[in-house]
């Protein structure tokens, strides 16, 4: 008992001393957030005042879809902001986990109910033109201007996409993962902004395709039935996203492992520690981009328990410096370390020790 107040004592000590905060990849996450809502509200405004005086279907689509953009970007921001606050004795494995909350709210809500609404406006003109032949003549210079406006904004979320793909680059090349396609990382990554940024910068870019194409086939066969049509398939592009976005981060808000080369990385880590005879069992989960729960039993020869606090900083030691892209703490700056858990169980018989240690690196 001793041995293990003197373990809680000194993981106590550290915890209150380091501060929760990002890492590399949080910057630069909360980078592409920033950038993007700054890009949305523009193509918002934009899309919106030509909705308004073209009365377009597929535009009016575009401005739920780009509102919800800035909506989604607003609300992961917040929930970043948040996840870095430091934890109480409520949460103590921190607040990380408040962005793929965050991003699961995006998801579920506002993505979902754009979508609806979208589909909704979409399917009640559909209904009108039925109901009324001459609804199908068009205004040609309307849907001119907003076809214009559909060109601009495909420019400006093919840009933001652009550097969505850039910062994954980064990232593997910071993390020293392999190349990958954008789609192949997202369905890995674990940040929820950058996840929901790629997410939202495709959705844009399938949605406003449909659009252009809708408000073009009017333009060309003078028939708004096809403006409609355009904007249908925006709201059920929407839709579509949202499940797959709420899928995402539904997995990592109820917690992911870490992948197969970051698991070989630790357990080669922890073997090769001196003081380590044997790797018994470990588990991990994400609890942010950056911030990984390690739980670990090992077994030790050491005897005198002062060697076991030894032991598990050693550990954490190897880790971190087997993982430098990932593990950015240190106890000057900011750490993701938390209250640990450390319990023993002898084995009297040939008097080795197993160590069961629990901390978020």
């Amino acid at each position: 008992m001793e041995g293990n107040e003197r373990i809680a004592r000194s993981r106590r000590r550290q915890y209150d001393h380091e501060q929760h905060g990002g890492g590399a990849g949080s910057r630069t996450s909360g980078a592409a957030v920033k950038a993007a809502l700054g890009a949305n509200i523009g193509v918002a405004i934009a899309k919106l005042l030509a909705a308004f005086f073209t009365g377009s279907s597929a535009m009016l689509s575009e401005s739920v879809h780009s509102i919800a953009d800035c909506s989604n970007e607003i609300v992961l921001m917040v929930g970043g902001r948040f996840s870095k606050r430091k934890t109480d004795g409520d949460h103590p494995f921190g607040l990380y986990r408040a962005k793929y909350l965050a991003s699961f709210v995006v998801a579920t809500l506002l993505f979902f109910v754009g979508g609806f609404f979208s589909t909704s406006e979409a399917v009640k003109k559909l209904i009108a033109i039925a109901g009324d032949p001459t609804l199908r003549d068009v205004n040609r210079m309307e849907l001119l201007v907003a076809f214009i406006v559909v060109v601009i904004s495909a420019c400006l979320e093919g840009y933001g996409l652009h550097q969505s793909i850039k910062e994954a680059n980064e990232r593997m090349e910071r993390t020293n993962t392999p190349r990958m396609g954008v789609f192949r990382f997202w369905r890995h990554t674990k940040s929820a902004e950058l996840a929901s940024v790629i997410m939202e910068d495709t959705l844009a870019l399938i949605g406003l395709a449909f659009a252009g194409l809708g408000i073009g086939l009017a333009i060309l066969l003078d028939d708004e039935i096809f403006d409609a049509l355009g904007g249908l398939m925006v709201g059920l592009v929407l839709i579509v996203g949202s499940l797959f976005l709420a899928f995402k981060s539904g997995s990592l808000l109820i917690g992911e492992a870490v992948d197969s080369d970051t698991r070989g990385k630790i357990v080669e880590a922890v073997t090769t520690t001196p003081g380590v005879e044997r790797l018994l069992n470990m588990q991990t989960v994400h609890m942010s981009e950056d911030d990984i729960l390690l739980c670990v039993k090992v077994q030790t020869s050491k005897l005198d328990r002062d060697y076991d606090v030894e032991t598990v900083d050693k550990i954490e030691k190897a880790v971190r410096t087997a993982l430098p892209g990932t593990i950015s703490r240190s106890t000057s700056s900011r750490t993701s370390t938390a209250p640990n858990t450390c319990t023993r169980n002898r084995f009297p018989r040939n008097r080795n020790r197993s160590i069961w240690e629990s901390r978020t690196i």
